[in-house]
């Protein structure tokens, strides 16, 4: 549920024709539209968040599952639909999408898989916590760089 009603086009007109400069591709998501009340802060974070989208080459099915996997574990909607259907389009097999929050037990998932989204899963409940085995099954197979913008992603 929104807190801040999502303006409309009518509201904030420069800042969503800000949005569809920037985000034509996909210039409907809420997350872009609620901060459209604040255009100065808007037209910062676009490219933030393109930057932290494109991850250093982080492979976009881990991206969207360890998003998804957030969500889960938060309970929330908000972003959930939206990502889950930008996994599918990403090519994460619908079969695997409804084991996510199972995947500790499924054979569907790599190791690689597994480990990301033990990092979701454990970054979401406390950050702080996140034990060392965890993040090196990350680090180790991804990088530093990857690394990073895979807790971005999380975190956002």
């Amino acid at each position: 549920m929104a807190r801040i009603p999502l303006p409309t086009q009518a509201d904030e007109p420069e800042a969503f024709a800000l949005i569809h400069a920037k985000r034509s591709h996909a210039p409907n998501a809420e997350i872009f539209r609620a901060i459209a009340i604040c255009p100065e802060i808007l037209e910062a974070f676009i490219p933030m968040a393109d930057a932290i989208r494109k991850g250093y080459g982080i492979d976009p099915k881990l991206r969207e599952m360890a998003i998804v996997m957030t969500c889960q574990t938060m309970g929330t909607s908000y972003e959930h639909n939206p990502h889950w259907n930008r996994a599918i389009k990403e090519g994460v097999p619908k079969e695997k999408m409804l084991a996510l929050w199972d995947f500790e037990k499924s054979d569907l998932f790599s190791d690689l898989e597994k480990a990301v989204l033990r990092l979701a899963r454990d970054a979401t409940r406390a950050p702080a916590q996140v034990s060392a085995e965890v993040w090196n099954a990350v680090h180790l197979q991804l990088g530093s760089q990857q690394s990073l913008a895979l807790l971005f992603n999380i975190g956002w």
